[in-house]
């Protein structure tokens, strides 16, 4: 059952200031307050039934009291959450720096490392095949050769040559 327009009208009236004051000693904002005093109006419209022979100001300071606690409660609960994402956070950001990493190193090794792939795609493939192969597949000269069937020297050789080359192209990543 709604109010009818004249009884919010003559509630807001009387005790518009009153209710108003108190949902800004509630809040401690005015913009808060300016919504809370909104929604203590329109609940009490749609309660209806407000005894106009009682008290209907400490019924109304009832409804903001009540409408600011739910805001309350949901403002904890949003918190603790809140709280937990950033303890996440926290946690994780402690392990990066556990790691000895900063962000800015982590950011540098993945551009280096990107680079060396670069390069090494643009070796001639006799160079590619053996440096991916010992790097990458981390097999031994031994079994490098016997894949390709050239001796274990010539393994050497081109693993040392891939070095040198990779070596000059790649001198801005030195450390």
């Amino acid at each position: 059952m709604l109010l009818e327009t004249e009884v919010i009208e003559r509630l807001i009236t009387e005790y518009g200031k009153d209710i108003y004051s108190f949902c800004v000693y509630l809040t401690g904002d005015r913009q808060t307050a300016d919504d809370l005093y909104q929604q203590t109006f329109l609940v009490a419209m749609e309660k209806g039934g407000i005894d106009l022979s009682g008290n209907p100001k400490s019924y109304l300071i009832g409804i903001a009291l009540n409408i600011n606690n739910n805001r309350r409660r949901k403002d904890i609960w949003r918190q603790k959450r809140i709280t937990i994402v950033d303890q996440d956070l926290t946690e994780e950001a402690y392990n990066v720096a556990a790691n000895d990493e900063s962000v800015d190193d982590e950011i540098y090794k993945r551009e280096r490392n990107k680079a060396i792939r670069q390069e090494v795609s643009r070796l001639p493939d006799k160079l590619k095949d053996v440096v991916l192969m010992f790097y990458t597949e981390q097999l031994p000269v031994q079994d490098i050769a016997n894949i390709l069937k050239i001796s274990e020297g010539t393994v050497k050789s081109r693993l040392h040559n891939a070095r040198s080359k990779l070596k000059e192209r790649l001198q801005k990543y030195a450390e």
